[in-house]
């Protein structure tokens, strides 16, 4: 069977079974002819969210989140489009042409080659639309984390935007060698950054600009801030960020 067939059939299976689908992933309760449920997109402390059962479809009247059960697959999941696919002709035992396969687990591997470990936690990344990066192996409490050898190149804080708003670094005992070019390629792809100096959860992550500003043991200077700062392609989050430089970067070394 080609992609584009089992596209097709799997498009009309699953909304036949999405109450199951959607019930595997979230508790549901019958209301007459309806399913619904706390909406798992917000927070949600009424039963928004609804499936008419019949018609395939869900939707939050909460949030207006809705579609069928490939949507809800992919935005539950983390996943992509195609990756639902597959996941469902897993699930319906169609067999893909290899060709569409090997196309597929190319995209896959292509991920972790840029981000190891990627895969495994880009569906908890999208549903808190942030991420934890840290530069040591260690026991921490932060999810979801991915724990890189290096600094975090400009590809990889890309590929985290596409789920991720927020990136907090965990930066205990790193460099500032390692922490500029990473705090650098996540400001370029445009994700909120933040850092928290220690793995302890007695310290409360802070802004990337008064991570900065408040560190004794590191030499970061307002020259260092403000070539992250130009670096920022929005220009009112540049100018935003521009204001606060000269206000607080007083303590900076010059």
């Amino acid at each position: 069977m080609t992609f584009d067939e089992a596209k097709s059939y799997l498009r009309v299976k699953s909304r036949e079974d999405i109450v199951e689908i959607i019930s595997e992933r979230i508790p549901l309760k019958k209301s007459g002819s309806s399913y619904v449920a706390r909406c798992p997109f917000h927070n949600d402390k009424t039963a928004s969210f609804s499936i008419k059962s019949t018609e395939g479809f869900y939707n939050c009247f909460g949030c207006d989140a809705g579609g069928d059960a490939i949507s809800f697959v992919e935005f539950f999941d983390g996943l992509t489009f195609n990756e639902v696919i597959y996941l469902f002709a897993e699930r319906y035992n169609l067999t893909i042409s290899k060709k569409g396969r090997k196309k597929y687990l190319k995209a896959i591997k292509k991920e972790d080659d840029i981000l190891p470990g990627y895969s495994t936690v880009k569906s908890e990344i999208l549903k808190t639309k942030k991420v934890y990066v840290a530069f040591k192996q260690g026991f921490t409490s932060f999810t979801p984390i991915l724990f890189i050898d290096g600094k975090l190149s400009l590809d990889a804080a890309k590929l985290l935007k596409k789920r991720a708003q927020k990136i907090i670094f965990v930066a205990q005992d790193t460099s500032w060698e390692i922490l500029k070019p990473s705090f650098e390629a996540a400001l370029k792809a445009e994700l909120d950054v933040f850092a928290i100096p220690d793995y302890s959860n007695e310290f409360q992550e802070m802004d990337w600009v008064d991570y900065c500003s408040a560190q004794t043991t590191q030499k970061i200077t307002k020259k260092d801030v403000i070539q992250l700062i130009a670096g920022i392609p929005d220009n009112i989050t540049r100018s935003v960020y521009i204001t606060y430089a000269t206000d607080n970067f007083k303590e900076l070394t010059t």
